[in-house]
């Protein structure tokens, strides 16, 4: 068997201590990226939801005003609202279509999402185990020093 070469670098402790900062940096800045997704994510899933369960009779109800379900108005639901659905396309454009399809558009959507979250939560997993990894070997490096440290104060 022949032995592979590894190449040897020697850094600094400092090196080691910039580049978990710049992890720590990066895994913050994801974990605002992550969330803003997942808020997104849950937001659709929760417009299918609605859509797939509201009734297509005449009804009446009350419906949210503001994201923070602080304030709610009455409505009043015709019975053809499922042919008059009008979807987000993004941009300030919007689709007028019935509620499969909006049903459609929205699952679509939330397929990309999910394709979107498993690739960051792959990165954001990577960052994490560099990030640990670098963190582990700098305390056994203060451990080390301080144990150098007590040996020579003795």
């Amino acid at each position: 068997m022949s032995a592979e070469k590894q190449e040897k670098r020697v850094i600094t402790f400092e090196e080691l201590v910039g580049r978990a900062t710049e992890l720590k940096e990066q895994l913050d800045s994801l974990n605002t990226v992550l969330n803003m997704y997942l808020n997104q994510y849950r937001e659709l899933q929760l417009s299918v939801e609605t859509l797939q369960n509201l009734p297509e009779t005449n009804t009446s109800g009350f419906t949210v005003l503001d994201r923070l379900s602080s304030v709610y108005i009455p409505v009043k639901i015709s019975e053809d609202w499922a042919k008059n659905v009008l979807v987000n396309l993004g941009l300030g454009y919007y689709m007028k279509t019935t509620r499969e399809k909006a049903v459609e558009i929205l699952s679509h959507r939330i397929r990309d999402l999910e394709r979107v979250l498993r690739d960051l939560q792959t990165r954001h997993r990577a960052l994490l185990e560099e990030y640990l990894a670098l963190q582990r070997l700098i305390s056994q490096i203060i451990e080390s020093q301080r144990a150098r440290a007590a040996k020579t104060s003795k």
